[in-house]
């Protein structure tokens, strides 16, 4: 069940926190996972909210040996509030959900993707 919490394959697409729910985000804490084996291979993510700042923060390491067609961040304000931007690897990214609270992108051959939520 925690696995299930903290990361999940969905068809071609790999989940991140797609089931963490808002109390782990309250401002200042951090969620973290380090090489958790999936169908794609090791992912690894940290997940450090400044909620009262407005903003959540997540720093990704995604598979490298058989990629997903898509990640799927899940990052749920410990108050409810909706997404309102968000930024990756320091530019603007228009594809997330607010209602869903979920934030989807394409994998990286750079490696690390740091995403910003601002809420």
């Amino acid at each position: 069940m925690t696995r299930t919490m903290l990361v999940q394959e969905r068809g071609n697409e790999l989940w991140l926190a797609p089931f963490v729910t808002n109390s782990w985000l309250k401002d200042g804490m951090t969620v973290a996972v380090r090489n958790a084996p999936t169908h794609f291979g090791p992912v690894s993510y940290r997940v450090q909210s400044s909620a009262a700042a407005g903003a959540i923060e997540a720093v990704i390491e995604p598979p490298r040996d058989n990629q997903p067609s898509r990640l799927v961040l899940r990052l749920r304000h410990p108050e409810g509030k909706p997404i309102r931007n968000v930024t990756v690897n320091g530019r603007r990214h228009r594809d997330f959900d607010p209602l869903r609270e979920a934030i989807t992108l394409l994998p990286s051959a750079e490696g690390k993707i740091t995403v910003r939520a601002a809420y």
